[in-house]
């Protein structure tokens, strides 16, 4: 049948209206419900950075001269002390308590004199007090009274020399941290200060001792004091130490002059050493070991060897052992864990700890010697804390080691790793 023409155009009319409807439905079934992918943030690169820090900046310099000539030289916990040629004394480092007795408390990183207008013969420094003695004999003291290490009945500081009232005539002398001692013309000792440990080589132990005769029948020639011990070595070379016998420091059997209830032992009357049949001409006493040289040039050293100090070649604790060389020995100084000395030679030697430059050449501790930097040649030599002084045969002071109260007189608190010369200040070079 065949359909009129209107009629199919009507049709298709209709059928393209669905379609459009159709499309139209879909497209409003597709909604933001409809899930969809996100892009995926490529994950960060990780970029290294090395940091680079600058150095510190350097420590400005003061006006500086070159030291004149010394005769002695001495080094304590952190300050230092030398007397010149022409017998003048002067100080430098640490001044908290007076201990350089210029008069004032002010830290020095060059020398600084010291005051009375006196010519000097001896000086040793100590933990935070010094002593020295005029060319006439007079004992005179500085700095920290704490414990009576100065000689005096008043207790606290004194920033100039005191001399000590009704002593001898005094040849020689030592100090420890709150302690000293000292040899007269006629080869008596006498000791005052803190005796807590025996140092003093009393029987009474005390925190303030006055001025104590050691041993009266013995006649001494030499004498040094640890931190807190003494030893000395008589007129015919016998080597007697009293006081804390820490690790063995002092090196000595302990017996009936020994406290024994706790550890370490105190010894309170000077005790011979087990090496009875050596002769001694030199003896340094350090925090917990100490050395000595025979007369024949010999060096031995005994007590704690955790760093080495003792030069054996391994770090377990001995009593008293030469040293591992063949060299012979003309002076010797004993730091805390570490030794130094000079040889026949003049060359200066180091072994034990090195955290601070103590060995002046070496990179790590060391158990045998082996020569500082450098090429100087040395007569004398002195070991603080952490750091050592050294007198060059030219008579120029040269230091080295930890410096961060000024102890090595460079002007600056930057610790060394040779040795380094003394300087001045410019303005106040004699």
């Amino acid at each position: 049948m065949e359909i009129p023409r209107h009629r199919f155009l009507l049709a298709s009319l209709s059928l393209v209206s669905l379609s459009l409807v159709s499309l139209s439905l879909v497209a409003a079934c597709s909604t933001d419900e409809t899930p969809k992918t996100k892009p995926v943030a490529a994950a960060p690169v990780q970029v290294k950075q090395t940091i680079v820090r600058a150095p510190p900046p350097e420590e400005p310099l003061p006006p500086m001269t070159a030291a004149p000539a010394f005769s002695t030289v001495v080094a304590g916990s952190q300050h230092s002390c030398g007397i010149t040629g022409s017998g003048d004394l002067y100080c430098w480092g640490s001044n908290d308590l007076g201990q350089l007795g210029d008069s004032g408390t002010t830290e020095r990183t060059l020398p600084s004199e010291v005051g009375g207008g006196l010519k000097w013969r001896a000086v040793s420094v100590g933990g935070s007090h010094s002593c020295g003695i005029t060319t006439e004999g007079a004992a005179y003291c500085w700095g920290s009274s704490i414990a009576g290490q100065l000689g005096s009945d008043t207790l606290g500081t004194l920033p100039t020399p005191y001399r000590m009232p009704k002593a001898p005539s005094f040849v020689k002398i030592a100090s420890g941290n709150d302690h000293s001692c000292a040899i007269t013309t006629d080869g008596k000792m006498f000791c005052w200060g803190e005796n807590l440990h025996g140092e003093l080589g009393a029987s009474v132990f005390s925190k303030f001792s006055p001025v104590i005769q050691v041993v009266p029948q013995l006649t001494w020639a030499r004498v040094s004091a640890g931190p807190h011990s003494t030893c000395g070595i008589t007129i015919d070379g016998k080597l007697y130490c009293w006081g804390l016998d820490e690790e063995g420091g002092i090196g000595v059997e302990a017996g009936d002059a020994c406290q024994l209830d706790g550890e370490p032992a105190q010894c309170a009357l000077p005790l011979r050493q087990p090496a009875d049949s050596l002769r001694f001409t030199s003896v340094a006493a350090g925090v917990t070991h100490s050395c000595a040289i025979t007369g024949d040039g010999v060096l031995y050293c005994w007590g704690a060897n955790d760093r080495g100090q003792l030069g054996s070649g391994f770090r377990d604790p001995l009593g008293p052992t030469r040293v591992v060389t063949q060299e012979h020995w003309i002076a010797v100084s004993a730091g805390r864990g570490f030794t130094c000395a000079i040889t026949t030679g003049g060359v200066a030697e180091c072994w034990g700890a090195d955290n601070d430059g103590q060995l002046a050449g070496r990179a790590a501790d060391a158990t045998v010697p082996a020569p500082v930097a450098g090429s100087v040649r040395f007569t004398a030599i002195s070991s603080g804390a952490a750091h050592t002084c050294a007198l060059a045969t030219d008579h120029l002071v040269y230091c080295w080691g930890a410096n961060g109260n000024g102890q090595l007189g460079t002007g600056a608190h930057k610790r060394s790793f040779e040795p380094e010369k003394l300087m001045f200040a410019a303005e106040s070079h004699p």
